[in-house]
């Protein structure tokens, strides 16, 4: 239940962002997801409408930009996307090195934008 901890922090990031920012409304709230950061979705987005009610985010909708797990090859440089769970992917593709790569992304969570109406 890890999600609880992340969308708390969510509401109370992009709540502080709003009323700094002097919006009357946050409408939307974009949030990169990492593949391996094993969210439930539909938990997350029915949390984060849970906590932030009675805040400037209520109602807000949440829309979840998946990154996948990519990989660089220590090798040759080249970029690929690798999948834990099936070792044929841990080949690079460029060159055939296996299992000499670095992990550059799939680990993401972030706010990466906040969406919102001012008072007229």
């Amino acid at each position: 239940m890890h999600e609880m901890s992340l969308v708390r922090s969510v509401v109370r990031i992009v709540t502080e962002e709003a009323e700094a920012a002097g919006a009357a409304k946050v409408t939307k709230v974009h949030i990169v997801l990492g593949e391996g950061r094993d969210i439930v979705v539909d938990y997350f987005e029915s949390l984060f409408r849970f906590l932030a009610r009675g805040t400037v985010a209520e109602g807000a909708e949440v829309v979840l930009h998946p990154t996948p797990y990519m990989a660089r090859c220590n090798a040759c440089g080249g970029e690929f996307h690798l999948i834990p769970v099936d070792r044929r992917t841990w080949t690079c593709p460029s060159c055939g090195a296996y299992k000499d790569y670095k992990l550059i992304s799939g680990m993401e969570f972030y706010i990466s934008k906040i969406e919102a109406a001012h008072s007229a």
